[in-house]
């Protein structure tokens, strides 16, 4: 008998009414408790433990068919109402953690930018970002030069993106980033506290019966130059003790930052030599099979556009 297992990767959850920052999309609450309705009526919600069994050939788990499991990466305070809709639910889900939202207080790359465009609207971030690369940056002007000539917001958007994740050496990039959080968004009054899970929200989460996993140290792609064993070390392999030492549980699961296929290979064959982990999460949309990499989990990102017949319809040609 064929089995296998589905994963979805949800990011913001956004409230319905008097969002304070509606530039920030996301899965609307009711949108989510829908979609739970859908996966415990048409799948078998199963949890990390239950994957870890898949693999491991433990347990029976290997007959159940059409299983999906619930994830969520970058860390974010809206997750934790989430948590509880799911706990009410019985549903176990894996909640993936950038460390230096804990250890540094200082949010995850990509969440900066995010926040800062929706806090300023396009037009003042691109006003705030030229002052930086005036005053302190002036090294990284050539890469900003055609988003300042273009109009297309969604292009500069994907653009800048680009340039922080991919181009800049990363050491730059995250110095570079923690200064647009300084000047832009906690000069808009939100502080990363406002914009991750805190420690005792974590403990919460476990203390529902939910999982967490890695998510790096400060969210970085590995598919770009200038990242040496150190800076591997430092990102994949520390934040894995740390969350154990700080919340006194086994952490046996990363979900890859980004998450593409160039943002994972140079990370798996690290963890084949140091066995760090068991099991890591791609965004690449398929079905998981007994003989899938477990290094090589797939999962759909949820967008804020599916509603529950979507996300059912964009599942269901992979059931079993």
């Amino acid at each position: 008998m064929t089995s296998g297992f589905y994963s979805l990767c949800y990011h913001y959850i956004r409230n319905d009414h008097d969002d304070p920052l509606p530039r920030l999309f996301g899965t609307k609450i009711s949108d989510f408790n829908e979609h739970m309705s859908m996966l415990k009526k048409e799948y078998n919600v199963i949890s990390l433990d239950d994957v870890s069994a898949f693999y491991s050939l433990k347990s029976d788990f290997t007959d159940i068919k059409n299983g999906v499991l619930v994830t969520f990466d970058d860390g974010l305070d809206d997750q934790f109402e989430a948590g509880k809709i799911l706990a009410e639910n019985n549903i176990s889900a894996v909640f993936f953690i950038p460390t230096c939202t804990i250890r540094d207080d200082l949010p995850a790359s990509p969440i900066i930018l995010h926040y800062a465009i929706a806090v300023s609207g396009m037009k003042k971030f691109l006003i705030g970002l030229r002052e930086l690369i005036q005053e302190k940056y002036q090294i990284t002007e050539s890469y900003f030069e055609d988003i300042f000539l273009n109009n297309n917001t969604q292009k500069s958007i994907d653009m800048i993106k680009n340039i922080f994740y991919y181009k800049l050496d990363p050491t730059l990039s995250r110095k570079f980033l923690i200064d647009i959080y300084r000047k832009i968004v906690k000069n808009a009054g939100f502080t990363s506290q406002d914009m991750h899970l805190s420690k005792n929200q974590i403990e919460k989460l476990l203390e529902m019966g939910h999982s967490i996993g890695s998510h790096s140290h400060s969210h970085i792609s590995l598919a770009r130059q200038g990242i040496d064993d150190e800076y591997m070390e430092k990102e994949l392999i520390e934040p894995k003790k740390y969350l154990e030492n700080v919340f006194d549980t086994e952490i046996n699961s990363m979900s890859y930052p980004f998450g593409e296929s160039r943002d994972c290979f140079d990370a798996q064959e690290l963890f084949r030599k140091t066995k760090t982990y068991q099991l890591a999460f791609t965004i690449e949309h398929k079905l998981n099979k007994i003989d899938s990499p477990p290094l090589e989990i797939g999962r759909y990102m949820v967008n804020s556009q599916d509603n529950a017949n979507m996300l059912n319809k964009k599942m269901e040609f992979e059931k079993i």
